[in-house]
């Protein structure tokens, strides 16, 4: 079976200022379960106006020690790699990622776009769908999927409070300003 998350927020930045705060948001003292970010590949064709990262998350394993006693949940870390395709002409930024670790028993993935509002352009849509697949793990294969779908619902939730709380300090940094000029 298959493990579904859909998850789709509303923030109201422009889709330039929310995708730069995506690129840059880890590590942070906001979210200490990400302990490093390494970029694997970067480049950036202006002609097209595309930028294309390839990045590895580092996070700490929440998996319970109970859970631990199968070995290969056993570990320090777990390492997610995450591409993203930004385009400059367009304003939108896609993504999709997939763990690395666990890879052979576990398959999370998911897809997610930043894109304008059709409502209000200055404002970002962001959608995300991510799948959970446990194999060769037997009874506890549903077990694992239903734990891990909590563990990302309970991430997307508070990687996008870590978003919008970056947002604000950084469109309201200056004295005095609470409007959102410098967004």
């Amino acid at each position: 079976m298959v493990a579904i998350i859909n998850v789709k927020h509303v923030f109201k930045y422009p889709v330039d200022k929310v995708a730069e705060i995506h690129l840059t948001k880890y590590p942070t003292d906001k979210e200490p379960t990400v302990i490093k970010v390494e970029t694997k590949e970067h480049k950036i064709d202006l002609n097209n106006g595309a930028d294309y990262r390839r990045r590895w998350f580092f996070c700490q394993n929440v998996v319970p020690q109970i859970m631990r006693v199968i070995n290969v949940l056993n570990e320090q870390e777990i390492i997610f790699e995450e591409e993203t395709w930004l385009n400059l002409h367009n304003s939108n930024l896609r993504i999709e990622s997939r763990n690395i670790s666990f890879s052979k028993y576990a398959r999370l993935s998911e897809e997610s776009t930043f894109t304008p509002s059709v409502e209000n352009p200055s404002w970002t849509i962001f959608e995300q769908q991510g799948r959970i697949k446990v194999n060769h793990l037997g009874p506890l294969n549903r077990v694992l999927e239903m734990f891990a779908k909590k563990c990302f619902t309970i991430g997307a939730t508070k990687a996008l409070k870590v978003m919008e709380e970056i947002l604000y300090e950084r469109c309201h940094s200056e004295k005095g300003n609470t409007s959102q000029r410098s967004c």
